[in-house]
This record gives structure tokens, C-alpha cells and sequence, in this order.
């Protein structure tokens, strides 16, 4: 009896392929747990709107925890990316750089509103796990922020202020900002907001003679 034919290997995967399901899996799955919240989302529901099989998005996340997970890490991330991407920049006043950053902080929510709700979500479901977001308190990453501030207090653009004092309270301005858009479901304008906040930080709200005042310098 003859050798059986050898078996025909399957197509073999296509990374890009791969990648571009994976992205369309989160994106799916971050509308719909930010719509009926993690513990009342089943997993079919994700599977039909993407039209495939349950199976196919175990295939890529054994499990409805590690895909929520992964849908607030990639917006994390993606949050992460754009915010270094301006603080990083070259050749633009640091100060712009500044506004800039603000503007795309409060952009990334007003563009996309469920990342704030899974971000609510995930402290509510996993408080042991909550990783905090750019600029927000907590921030792990916040330490290699505070060179560019002390820089800018070094060239007397900034008042002299603890570096990690100054990343702080504008987290905790910009983070209750959008988390007060998001509860309030009130409309917004992330640039007219951003200016709003920088009128403030850069400003302050105490005119020259009573800031003397206050200081107990005579006007």
C-alpha cells in the first residue's frame, strides 16, 4: 500500500490580516461595553455585530475580561502615543507644545466618548487593576514629563513650582473636565475648553494688584 499523499499545510496567517481583525475586534468591543457596561455585555453580541463566530474572538482573547482589558489598554495607549507624539516635538516654541497637548487630551475624548465610559468601567470592575491616564493623577509615566517642565521653570517661563506639583493639578483640571463631560453628557468643544483651562493656568484668576495683595506686597 502506498505511502497517503502528505497533507496540504494551511494558508499561512497573514500578520496585517491578523492585526487589522484584532483592531476591528476592540473597536467593536469598546462601543459595545461602553454601551450596556462590562458585566451585562456577552461576548455574542460583539461576535454579531462583527459578523463571525464566537470562537473567532476567543481566537485573539481567551476571555471577555482579557478583551475589555485589551480595549482600554489600546486606548490608553493610543492616548499615551498622541500626547508624547506633541511633547516630543522639535522645533516648536515649548509653551505651544503645551497648548497643543491639552487640546489633544481633551480631543481624544470628545472624538471618542466610550474610552471615557470604559475608563469608568474598569475602575469599577477591576479597582485593583485602574491604570490612570495621561495627565491624570497616579500617572506612572508622569516622572519623564517633569525634565520639560523643570526646563521651562529653569528659563523663567514657568513660576517656580514643584515640577511634579505643576503635572498634578493640571491633571486633576483635565481629567475632572472630562470626566464632568461625560457624566453630565453635556456638549463640548475640546478647543474652546483647552483655551478655557489655558486661560486659567497660564493667567490665573487673581488680578496683578491682588496677587501683591495676597502676597502682602503693598499695590
Amino acid at each position: 500500500m502506498g505511502a497517503a499523499p502528505a497533507r496540504k499545510p494551511g494558508r499561512p496567517k497573514d500578520p496585517d490580516r491578523e492585526r487589522r481583525r484584532r483592531e476591528e475586534i476592540l473597536t467593536a468591543a469598546a462601543a459595545i461595553f461602553a454601551k450596556h457596561g462590562y458585566a451585562e455585555t456577552d461576548v455574542q453580541v460583539i461576535a454579531d455585530a462583527l459578523s463571525v463566530g464566537k470562537g473567532t474572538i476567543y481566537r485573539y482573547f481567551p476571555t471577555k475580561r482579557e478583551l475589555f482589558l485589551a480595549a482600554v489598554d489600546r486606548g490608553l495607549k493610543d492616548l499615551d502615543d498622541s500626547i508624547t507624539g506633541i511633547l516630543t516635538s522639535r522645533d516648536i516654541d515649548p509653551i505651544e507644545l503645551v497648548r497643543r497637548a491639552v487640546r489633544a487630551y481633551l480631543k481624544f475624548f470628545h472624538d471618542r466618548p466610550e474610552m471615557a465610559e470604559l475608563f469608568i468601567q474598569e475602575r469599577a470592575a477591576f479597582r485593583d487593576r485602574h491604570t490612570p491616564l495621561y495627565f491624570s493623577p497616579g500617572y506612572d509615566k508622569q516622572s519623564r514629563d517633569e525634565p520639560f517642565v523643570r526646563a521651562l521653570i529653569t528659563a523663567g517661563r514657568l513660576r517656580d513650582a514643584k515640577p511634579e506639583h505643576l503635572l498634578m493639578v493640571t491633571g486633576d483640571l483635565l481629567y475632572g473636565t472630562v470626566m464632568s463631560n461625560h457624566l453630565s453628557g453635556r456638549p463640548s468643544s475640546p478647543n474652546a475648553q483647552a483655551d478655557a483651562i489655558l486661560d486659567l493656568l497660564f493667567h490665573g484668576i487673581l488680578s496683578d494688584r491682588e496677587r501683591k495683595r495676597q502676597k502682602g506686597t503693598p499695590s
